[in-house]
């Protein structure tokens, strides 16, 4: 370890203290690459998944038309997450805000708004899921299309008034003239906890269901496997692990993309290494957007068949118009 001393003023420098200095710098660096490279991956992805989801949802017949309805919302929210998500890349790429208060708080109320509505959405989704599985008869009466709408409808209405008047009025998101980055921080009052409250409650909900749902198909398996063994003398058939696997993926997507997200409202972002942080986790919940794709769309046989048909219309059309 090597010292020097200032003749002025008689301060001892550590050599270490420059070397971690520089090894931090070297490590912000590296992780602010890396949030800019999946940033702009994520925001492609959302943006052309998503519009082409929405399109082919409309052309499959085979899902009901209220678990249609709920999947739109859910698709719809992770767009407009995506396509708000730009603002913030030019905090990213130019190392400051440079749209000013007001646009900050625009930010902090479409961002709270869209994930809000993308994990009520999941939450929507499962509960649609557990009384297709353990009211399958009643179902149709249950979840009509008239009643899906009006969730979706209260569903989006209230939680773009709640954002507005606890994020937009006095908004909660300032440019912070603290640090040299001049960032668009939130602040850390009240209203953090508000929503950090509602978003475990609606997490533990979509695990617990989602337990049910898995125990409620296990048991319904096992039934008919045992039916068919005392029908035809053979052994039962195997359990089909297929919606198990769902389940673990959507749970697993879950934990992934929300917990580090939760975890990190509790942590004030008031250095570089702590902001570098919430933006990676801000970046893994984007991520969630174009994953939903892969759950909800393309582990479906039949929405896949109507994506292949939809691109080989589009194809063929493309064709006979440039031909003549």
């Amino acid at each position: 370890m090597e010292t020097t001393q200032s003749s002025d003023e008689g301060i001892i420098v550590n050599s270490n203290s420059t070397e971690d200095n520089v090894e931090k710098e070297l490590t912000s660096t590296a992780v602010l690459t890396l949030v800019k490279v999946l940033a702009v991956l994520a925001i492609f992805l959302c943006v052309l998944l998503n519009p082409l989801m929405l399109v082919t949802l409309r052309r499959v017949t085979s899902i009901q038309p209220t678990t249609k309805i709920f999947m739109a919302s859910l698709t719809l929210s992770d767009l407009c997450n995506s396509l708000c998500w730009i603002l913030l890349l030019t905090e990213l790429f130019a190392g400051s805000w440079l749209l000013g208060d007001f646009f900050c708080v625009v930010y902090g109320v479409t961002f709270n708004l869209f994930n809000g509505l993308g994990i009520c959405s999941l939450l929507i989704l499962t509960v649609d899921r557990y009384i297709a599985i353990s009211h399958a008869l009643q179902y149709p009466s249950i979840m009509t299309v008239f009643r899906s709408k009006i969730i979706v409808f209260s569903t989006w209405a209230t939680m773009s008034i709640f954002c507005i008047l606890v994020f937009g009025i006095d908004g909660s998101r300032v440019v912070s003239l603290d640090t040299p980055y001049y960032l668009c921080l939130g602040r850390y009052d009240w209203r953090l906890y508000l929503p950090f409250t509602l978003l475990v409650i609606t997490i533990l909900s979509i695990f617990i269901l989602y337990a049910c749902i898995a125990r409620i198909a296990r048991n319904q398996a096992r039934r008919i496997a045992a039916e068919n063994q005392a029908g035809n003398g053979q052994g039962g058939q195997r359990i089909n692990t297929r919606s198990t696997t769902t389940i673990i993926i959507i749970t697993g997507t879950l934990i992934i993309t929300w917990i580090p997200t939760v975890i990190g409202m509790l942590i004030q972002q008031n250095t570089r290494t702590l902001y570098l942080a919430g933006m990676f986790t801000d970046v893994l919940l984007l991520c969630n957007g174009w994953l939903n794709v892969i759950i909800y769309y393309l582990r479906n046989k039949d929405l896949r068949q109507a994506i292949r048909s939809l691109l080989s219309d589009w194809h063929r059309s493309l064709q006979q118009r440039f031909l003549h």
